[in-house]
């Protein structure tokens, strides 16, 4: 038995550990009533919030629910095994699926020679993903010879869910989706050593249950997360969350599915620290339903994370010119008022393939210098009177996984100007299987400061003024017939005027 137990007895694995999610019981899927020509006088079909009610939300019971007792019933295999049951592809069990995936972090041939490889791809003779290299090979190459789903509740290799996230807030405001709904686990032997910790994120895209109503037919699934803040009774909020994430998410089908991790969006994020060079690493990968006779989980470039030598002023890759360009282009989305709100356009081909947390590599403004062209240009792109070149850079590193995780922590990278708040990680994670906080529901981890103070309250907010104007104008299959779908204008964030790649929360981003 593993020594050291966090006051969980390993969270009381002797449970058959199954998985969170919601009760479509409550936002039942269907059509709420016609428009009428007034104020809506009920609330939509299947209950929820009647027009002009106040909505006040728990935001550790609405957004993130991290206590024991609802993580319990998550388990690592049950996630996996899901995604394959879920999946066409030809049979292949859990563990060759994950030994595979980490097998990548070897060199061919790896320890399963069909497998990818971090050396498959090389630029000017160096292992490479994308245009720039990467580290090749890394410590967690090791996981490609282990399994985690063997005895998990004294296997160092297997790993335990700290957490759910309702992220609404990244529904599109074309509705192509209802955002995105995550599970964070942790390796289990991170509970004992600081030097062989991997965090998992499964960031499913949840698909639109009533897609011709827009934005709008995401109502259920908002209506359902706000409906958790009225219940009191921990463990009817833990069935209803194993529903919604591995039965029925109010009408839109499992969340737990092959297909919402790349297919159609969605991803899965690791956070790995295990002792080697350039230690605290962040990567990003995908399901893929075939890679040449089976399913994998196969890497792919970072999202918000341009590689940071492209920052430099005589930067030697190709297409750094074309990156600068580009950069001075954002200055106008970097300088909107507000953390949740600063954002930068899809950085495309210029994206690196992982984000360190540890050194200064991928510190933006250090890459940049203290003086040269690429800053000048910068600073004259600038309109918001006293903001700076470095603060502009400040803002586009917390875009970034290593900026958000860690180096906007400290010194002079929390300087966003203008006075926008930002507030800490809990050192690399936002949340932390290394200890645990008492909250009303029992015993939970922790999240970083940067969620609770930062993150969550405009989530919440988010949520609760989309609930507020779907109550009042309910859309329904009639009504889209005849008048068309919805307008999703009016959910745009103050200093935006285009709906083109906005979320609900505003301007797409990595967090």
């Amino acid at each position: 038995m593993l020594a050291r137990t966090l006051h969980l007895n390993l969270f009381v694995w002797t449970a058959a550990v199954a998985a969170a999610g919601c009760d479509p019981s409550d936002s039942s899927g269907q059509s709420p009533p016609p428009k009428s020509p007034g104020p809506a006088l009920a609330a939509p079909e299947g209950g929820g919030q009647l027009c002009g009610d106040d909505i006040t939300l728990d935001l550790r019971r609405s957004l993130v629910l991290s206590e024991f007792t609802v993580v319990e019933p998550f388990t690592f295999t049950r996630v996996m095994s899901q995604i394959l049951a879920t999946s066409p592809a030809p049979a292949v069990t859990p563990t060759q699926l994950y030994q595979r995936w980490w097998d990548y972090f070897n060199a061919k041939p790896g320890v399963h020679p069909d497998a990818f490889h971090c050396d498959d791809e090389l630029v000017d003779g160096s292992p490479a993903m994308g245009a720039f290299p990467h580290a090749c090979p890394r410590p967690e190459g090791r996981l490609a010879d282990t399994d985690p789903f063997s005895d998990p509740q004294n296997n160092f290799d297997g790993y335990i869910p700290l957490g759910v996230f309702n992220r609404f807030d990244l529904a599109p405001l074309d509705g192509s989706n209802c955002g995105e709904y995550r599970i964070v686990f942790a390796k289990q032997s991170g509970l004992f050593d600081t030097n062989d910790r991997n965090l998992i994120i499964f960031e499913a895209t949840l698909p639109n249950p009533n897609p011709s109503c827009g934005i709008e037919g995401c109502r259920p699934i908002a209506q359902f997360w706000a409906d958790l803040s009225e219940i009191d009774d921990i463990t009817e909020i833990r069935d209803r969350v194993e529903d919604f994430y591995f039965v029925d998410a109010a009408g839109a089908g499992p969340v737990v599915h092959a297909d919402n991790y790349g297919t159609k969006g969605g991803q899965i994020r690791t956070n790995m620290f295990m002792n080697g060079p350039n230690a605290w690493q962040l990567r990003q990968f995908e399901f893929v339903h075939d890679c040449g006779g089976s399913a994998c989980i196969r890497p792919v470039l970072l999202k918000d994370n341009p590689f940071p030598e492209l920052f430099q002023d005589d930067s030697p890759w190709l297409g750094a010119e074309a990156f600068q360009e580009w950069f001075v282009r954002q200055v106008p989305n970097l300088e909107k008022a507000g953390s949740n709100l600063f954002f930068t356009t899809d950085v495309g081909t210029f994206a690196s393939g992982a984000s360190n947390s540890e050194g200064e590599f991928d510190n933006y403004r250090i890459q940049s210098g203290i003086s040269g062209s690429f800053r000048s240009k910068i600073q004259d792109a600038i309109t918001l009177p006293g903001l700076t070149a470095d603060q502009i850079i400040n803002r586009a590193l917390a875009l970034s996984c290593a900026g958000c995780h860690e180096h906007n922590n400290f010194g002079d990278n929390l300087d966003f100007g203008d006075g926008l708040p930002w507030e800490p990680s809990l050192g690399f994670v936002h949340i932390s299987e290394e200890f645990t906080a008492e909250g009303p529901f029992g015993t939970r981890f922790p999240l970083s400061d940067a969620v609770r103070f930062v993150f969550l309250p405009h989530r919440g907010e988010v949520l609760q003024n989309f609930l507020a104007e779907t109550a009042c104008e309910p859309c329904t299959d009639k009504g889209v017939k005849q008048f068309g779908p919805p307008d999703p204008s009016k959910f745009l964030p103050d200093g935006f005027d285009s709906v083109e790649g906005m979320t609900i929360g505003g301007p797409r981003s990595g967090h």
